[in-house]
């Protein structure tokens, strides 16, 4: 995956506070750290054609269960723009 931070899409108002490029489940992703209006959250990144065969449930589903997501958070998904898949958990007013 040739995925580099000028390829991620970025608001202007939303910091970044730590982004490692890797794999989730053998799906190559960025893991993203970030501040957004006083909202500290994190996110894993997939590009879309990274998931041909992958349900959006089942990969909730695999973030949840991992180590990265607090037992009490939320789960949202979102695509923006398009080609990517953003899973975001841990969110939390700072």
């Amino acid at each position: 995956m040739n995925l580099n931070s000028n390829q991620i899409p970025n608001d202007p108002e939303t910091t970044i506070l730590f982004q490692q490029l890797g794999v989730f489940d053998d799906i190559p992703a960025c893991y993203q750290s970030w501040l957004f209006d006083g909202i500290r959250g994190e996110s894993i990144i997939f590009h879309k054609r990274d998931l041909k065969h992958h349900k959006d449930t089942d990969l909730i589903k695999k973030v949840k269960a991992s180590k990265l997501v607090k037992s009490t958070s939320q789960i949202t998904l979102s695509r923006n723009p398009p080609e990517f898949l953003f899973i975001n958990f841990n969110i939390a007013l700072e």
